[in-house]
């Protein structure tokens, strides 16, 4: 989209026992080559937002608040942009920041060799105060660029405004059912297997799952740096706001390997799998039982994989032996971080339904009902199928 055209994404809340909603406008404003202007105009006035746990120095280096009377507030494990007496408008100024918490899934900012950028919109959200009342954001997102400048806002911010914001040169290139931007600084071995995963497997959710896209979803891939160590790689990111955003750096990217290729290969489907997870009007993924969604994620990813011939049979079942190896020496256990993936995968293996028909009949169930994608659905599911004669 670009500079001059507005983007809104209108943001519910789903939960009826959640505070009560207030209409928030944000509009980001790209006000120089690496500052920006977040606008916020509230409904009615405030006190407070609270924008949750630090990002290192993030809000407190790259931040400015231009409204006099309101501060930025650190105590304890909270961050909280505050003022004495209610105020209605508020503008905070964003400069280039380019540290990033290995801890974390997400930059507050990753910056393209090109001079585009990708803002985190998590992290300009939060709760809002009223006095001793506590109320939800619910926001409308606009987007203005510098002149010339191509803009795009997230198909799916979610409640928490998730996702990224792109400003910069490039126009995104469709490839399958997706809309891509790739780093002109990306290896040719890296742009190739990004390209081919992204247009193939977008093709084969499709038709597997039998569910177009909502929206067209923007999957972003920033390279911040091909130096450090020798060999050394490191990809962050991941599926969010319906789309999908990388973070690759380290010298490690230079040099092409076909093992390379297959890790990237798999973190594009094991991704992609999420859009298509999220891809309902409503229900889809929950804040429990992660197993569910990234044990299908990787149960998905290698059936897409083997269709379409990016991995080989022989290469699939490698793949799944090493997960389910995993799994052997975790015990089984799917509560801890490396369970969701290799344990929940050996669940869906081991299912009576396929991963595919399986999978369709939870989103079919989830948007249906409004349910999350659980272990009692896919039980249910499971249920089901057996009792329902075949014909």
């Amino acid at each position: 989209m670009c500079a001059g055209l507005l983007l809104v994404a209108l943001v519910g809340m789903a939960n009826a026992a959640a505070p009560a909603r207030l209409r928030t406008e944000l509009t980001l404003t790209h006000i120089a080559a690496d500052k920006w202007r977040a606008d916020y105009v509230f409904s009615e006035p405030v006190t407070a937002i609270e924008l949750g746990a630090p990002i290192r120095s993030y809000r407190k280096q790259a931040w400015r608040v231009q409204t006099p009377g309101v501060v930025l507030v650190a105590q304890g494990d909270n961050e909280s942009l505050r003022s004495a007496k209610p105020f209605a408008r508020l503008s905070v100024e964003i400069g280039a920041y380019d540290e990033f918490n290995e801890g974390a899934q997400y930059a507050p900012i990753n910056r393209f060799s090109d001079g585009g950028w990708n803002l985190y919109l998590g992290f300009l959200c939060g709760t809002l105060s009223q006095g001793e009342r506590t109320r939800t954001m619910e926001t409308v997102l606009r987007l203005q660029g510098l002149p010339g400048e191509a803009t795009v806002a997230p198909i799916k911010p979610g409640t928490e405004l998730e996702g990224y914001a792109y400003f910069g040169p490039s126009k995104p290139a469709r490839m399958g059912n997706v809309d891509v931007i790739i780093d002109p600084q990306a290896p040719a071995w890296l742009r190739d297997v990004l390209q081919d995963t992204t247009t193939k497997v977008s093709q084969f959710y499709e038709q597997a799952l039998q569910r177009k896209l909502i929206g067209t979803p923007l999957v972003s891939v920033a390279v911040v740096g091909l130096d450090g160590p020798a060999g050394g790689i490191s990809i962050k990111g991941g599926a969010v706001g319906g789309g999908i955003a990388y973070r690759f750096e380290g010298r490690g990217l230079v040099e092409d390997h076909p093992k390379k290729r297959s890790y990237v290969a798999a973190l594009v489907a094991h991704e992609m799998a999420h859009v298509w997870q999220v891809n309902l009007a409503r229900g889809g993924v929950g804040e429990s039982e992660p197993w569910v969604h990234e044990g299908g994620a990787e149960a998905l990813m290698l059936e897409a994989l083997r269709s379409t011939g990016i991995f080989t049979a022989e290469e699939s079942e490698q793949y799944a032996q090493k997960l389910l190896k995993e799994c052997d020496q975790l015990q089984g256990d799917v509560t801890v971080y490396r369970g969701f993936y290799a344990c929940g995968f050996k669940r869906f293996k081991g299912y009576a339904m396929a991963p595919v028909p399986l999978w369709q009949a939870m989103m079919v169930r989830s948007e249906g009902s409004g349910e999350f994608y659980s272990e009692a659905m896919i039980e249910g599911l499971l249920k089901a199928s057996v009792a329902t004669p075949t014909r």
